[in-house]
């Protein structure tokens, strides 16, 4: 082998053995950590996982990186020291500007106009409702069915919205985005509305189908095992 050869091959090994470029702070199970190890798989970033448990107090280290305590929080080790990302919207928002050759990049500013509207509804409006009634239904006494029914209809509402919105379009705003991104973990949890009738929305099904056969759905949620189940 000449030298040349063997420089390259080496090279090659070394930059597959680096330490990871970026480390995820999650707790598996919650659908806001599952959107960001979607994204990182979309871009195929190196990262390592780092599981925090939300019953237990922050550290002070933590802190420094997720201010509110909250997950996920994303930190990208640099020669310069770490930046710190916190918030899923900001963290999605970020990759796609930090892989712009990857499925997450805004190919014009219309394109990212729009995504930033969906990205915005899916964050502060969908998964809010979604999460009101998840909480409610398993946590609910006979005195809050009015609440849940009124939770219900506008859920109801924003999914024919959706199911409207999506008739010639196979994701969002047409291509891939991070707001599908944000939304693939989010459509599997209506699966456990069980006072809703999925079957009304067949143009959203067929959306969660699309996004959950995409190679970065692959193992993004915890399995029985990982939970502890």
């Amino acid at each position: 082998m000449d030298t040349l050869t063997y420089a390259v091959i080496n090279k090659a090994l070394m930059s597959t053995s680096k330490a990871p470029t970026f480390t995820l702070y999650e707790y598996r199970v919650s659908p806001f950590c599952v959107s960001i190890r979607i994204a990182l798989q979309e871009c195929g970033a190196n990262f390592t996982s780092r599981e925090v448990n939300p019953d237990k107090n922050r550290t002070v280290a933590f802190l420094k990186r997720s201010p509110f305590g909250r997950l996920p929080a994303l930190v990208e080790h640099r020669p310069s020291g770490e930046l710190s990302i916190f918030e899923s919207s900001a963290i999605l928002l970020f990759l796609s500007e930090r892989f712009n050759d990857s499925s997450l990049s805004f190919s014009n500013l219309s394109s990212k106009a729009q995504t930033l509207s969906w990205l915005s509804f899916i964050s502060s409006g969908f998964s809010e409702i979604l999460w009101k009634i998840l909480v409610e239904t398993y946590t609910c006494n006979g005195e809050q069915k009015n609440i849940i029914n009124s939770f219900q209809d506008e859920l109801e509402f924003q999914l024919d919205t959706l199911d409207k919105h999506l008739t010639r379009r196979a994701f969002l705003v047409g291509d891939y985005s991070v707001a599908d991104t944000l939304a693939t973990p989010l459509l599997d949890l209506l699966e456990y509305v069980k006072t809703l009738d999925l079957d009304a929305y067949p143009r959203i099904i067929s959306w969660r189908d699309r996004l959950r056969l995409r190679p970065s759905y692959k193992g993004a949620w915890p399995s029985e095992k990982q939970i502890g189940c």
